[in-house]
């Protein structure tokens, strides 16, 4: 018997006695901490131990394998002094550690993986820094300098990798940096990484075709509530402990420095495509609209690596982020694992590389992952179209639906980030859309006009308690949560509704295998506790200058269009001559009909004003981010007509509160 085991058989009786000897059933009063794992709780992670091979150690041996030096234990700050990493925060997190029974064994076991970080050799001349930031970073070392693949989310984080690269191996210049795809924890360190190169305004930057498009626009239309939700997904706002964050499932966690852009110098265009970078030869596979909808993959033939990007890794993935994004393509994803196979499938792969986590080594190996995954994500997309197609909604497919043993029992297609219910939901919703076909779904209530009718068809909010307490004693977890909703949006000063649904929610978080649906039922539990936790330190917000000087004006106009608020903007008419000095280029903006429409290069004839302003200045008066009156006094701006009527159009436009309640009504 593994010293492991034996640890898990003695804890678990004693644990269970613990529990036994305590009495589950909820109290009223008000807390704002966590609470004690329940019976029903420690038996459902009890079990996982016995569902999964937890002797299979070989994760663990990639993981640690090529280790050279481990990360700065110092914490990384930002210029403000705002602790923006700080690697010390996992040191619970340790191997010869059984899970405590307020985690899921199995996202423990994640987590183990996940801390192995530092400096790694991957093979001769292919090195990784892990566990600096959500993403990894891979260094190539070319002819004359070393090769950036993915930058991390921050320039800080990016900056310490490169430093500790640098530390253990020779200083060479960066001759190049590769960006595997369009999400920002893979390129927001761009500046922290062009920094080392002998001139970061000429570093070569290889991007995906579609790039420079999918990178600006996917936080902007909805970038405010998107990042709200990201403070969820990630934990953000959780303390880091057995009781609240322990791992964001692909990485250790999410850095909240500095978000950087740079644009692209080359975009890979053909399906497939050679190139020479630094004296290394580098093969493409271009795989859009999978897991990011500007993606690829690529074969680094003098080092026999192949870069997968994030569309496999240790891992299931989403198909539908929970943070707020257009659903993925489950098809393409499983077409681009598919042409992989067969693009690479014939090179001499030594080594395997994502944009998260360990790699993988030997071509057998690698191709077993690639098959494995691709499976998964067809297994998901097909039964969910059987299943719709037999008349089954989303909710009834996803409570259907299993893995069938083959891919559940591997490791790399747990779902520690993406989930099963959600994915097939996503597929479902993908084809088919959000309405489940009744006609009764067609014109519901708002949660808390929905949720008062409830609790008053129910006998009322004491009757609802009641109820809900005995069904949390016999450990019925999601129907409490289901039911209690509607009693907190009818009445959030409901002290005794809020509290037994935070409790609901934490025994769900406890149990969780999925490390995005703990982070979401215990930063839901905290908001119902406590209220919305509001420190801006420790959210993720990409919409910075590096954002505003690079974005094109056409996306900034339409970010301006969905700010209008419609009601203010009943019954105005207002047009205004918008000519951008630096970039040589003209709109018109009119407001009509509650609405915002531009076009670029009309001039109208009779505008209530015309402004002459440089690009980003314009931005900033538009987001509130400076005054008018100061940049017209500063020369700055010029404006003839009626400056007032231009002030009645910025005062048209709604400024998003950051901190909007999610679990509580608005």
């Amino acid at each position: 018997m593994s010293k492991s085991n034996l640890i898990i058989k003695i804890a678990v009786p004693i644990a269970l006695a613990l529990l036994l000897s305590t009495s589950l059933t909820y109290a009223a009063s008000i807390h704002q901490k966590p609470n004690s794992v329940s019976k029903t709780t420690f038996l459902a992670n009890k079990a996982v131990y016995n569902e999964l091979n937890f002797a299979d150690k070989q994760d663990f041996e990639d993981a640690h394998k090529g280790f050279i030096a481990p990360l700065n234990t110092i914490p990384i700050r930002n210029e403000l002094g705002d602790v923006i990493w700080d690697n010390s925060r996992y040191s619970f997190i340790r191997e010869d550690k059984t899970a405590a029974w307020t985690v899921n064994p199995s996202l423990w076991r994640q987590a183990q993986l996940q801390n192995t970080s530092g400096l790694f050799k991957v093979v001769d001349g292919v090195y990784q820094v892990r566990g600096q930031d959500l993403s990894v970073m891979t260094i190539i070392e070319g002819k004359t300098g070393v090769i950036v693949l993915d930058t991390l989310s921050t320039i800080e984080t990016a900056k310490e990798a490169m430093e500790l690269y640098f530390a253990n191996r020779p200083k060479h210049p960066v001759s190049a940096i590769v960006i595997s795809h369009s999400h920002a924890d893979h390129f927001g360190g761009i500046k922290g990484v062009a920094g080392f190169a002998t001139n970061p305004a000429t570093v070569p930057i290889i991007v995906p075709d579609r790039y420079s498009e999918e990178a600006l626009s996917e936080n902007v239309l909805l970038g405010n509530i998107m990042a709200r939700r990201a403070s969820y997904q990630f934990g953000n706002l959780l303390p880091t402990n057995e009781k609240g964050f322990v791992t964001a499932g692909i990485g250790p966690g999410l850095s909240t420095g500095t978000f950087s852009y740079l644009p692209p110098t080359v975009e890979i265009k053909n399906h497939v495509q050679t190139m020479d970078i630094d004296g290394i030869t580098f093969k493409f596979l271009l795989t859009l609209d999978t897991e990011a909808p500007s993606e690829m993959h690529y074969y680094i033939k003098e080092y026999k690596t192949l870069v997968v990007a994030e569309n496999t890794g240790h891992t299931l993935h989403n198909i539908y982020t929970l943070r707020g994004a257009k659903t993925r393509d489950a098809l393409k994803w499983v077409v681009a694992l598919n042409e992989t196979i067969d693009e690479f499938g014939s090179e001499d792969i030594d080594s395997m590389v994502t944009s998260h986590s360990w790699p993988l080594w030997g071509k057998d190996r690698v191709i077993v992952q690639l098959t494995k995954q691709r499976d998964l994500y067809k297994y998901i997309h097909d039964q969910t179209i059987r299943m719709a197609n037999l008349g089954y909604t989303s909710d009834q497919i996803a409570d259907k639906i299993k893995l069938p043993k083959s891919l559940a029992a591997y490791w790399a297609n747990r779902g520690y980030y993406g989930n099963l219910k959600q994915n097939v939901k996503a597929v479902y919703n993908f084809y088919l859309g959000n309405f489940s076909g009744n006609p009764s779904d067609l014109d519901t209530l708002p949660e808390d006009t929905a949720g008062a009718k409830y609790v008053q068809y129910m006998g009322g909010a004491k009757k609802v308690i009641k109820q809900a307490k005995a069904d949390y004693d016999k450990g019925q977890y999601p129907w409490v949560a289901q039911v209690l909703k509607h009693v907190v949006m009818s009445n959030p000063k409901n002290i005794e509704a809020k509290n037994l649904l935070d409790n609901a929610y934490e025994q769900l978080g406890y149990q969780a295998e999925s490390s995005v649906w703990r982070n979401f039922y215990l930063t839901g539990a905290q908001e119902l506790r406590n209220g919305v936790v509001k420190d801006d330190s420790k959210r993720f917000n990409p919409m910075n200058m590096d954002i505003l000087l690079n974005m094109p004006v056409k996306d900034f106009l339409n970010f301006l269009s969905i700010k209008l608020n419609g009601t203010k903007a009943d019954h105005k008419n207002l047009t205004f001559n918008v000519s951008l000095s630096d970039v040589k280029t003209k709109y018109t903006i009119h407001v009509g009909n509650s609405v915002l429409n531009f076009k670029e290069g009309s001039i109208a004839s009779n505008p209530d004003a015309s402004i002459t302003v440089d690009k980003v200045t314009f931005y900033q008066i538009a987001l509130g981010l400076t005054d008018l009156e100061q940049t017209v006094a500063g020369g700055k701006v010029s404006i003839t007509g009626s400056k007032d009527k231009f002030k009645e159009l910025l005062s048209l436009l709604d400024k998003f509160d950051p901190w909007t309640n999610i679990v509580t009504p608005k």
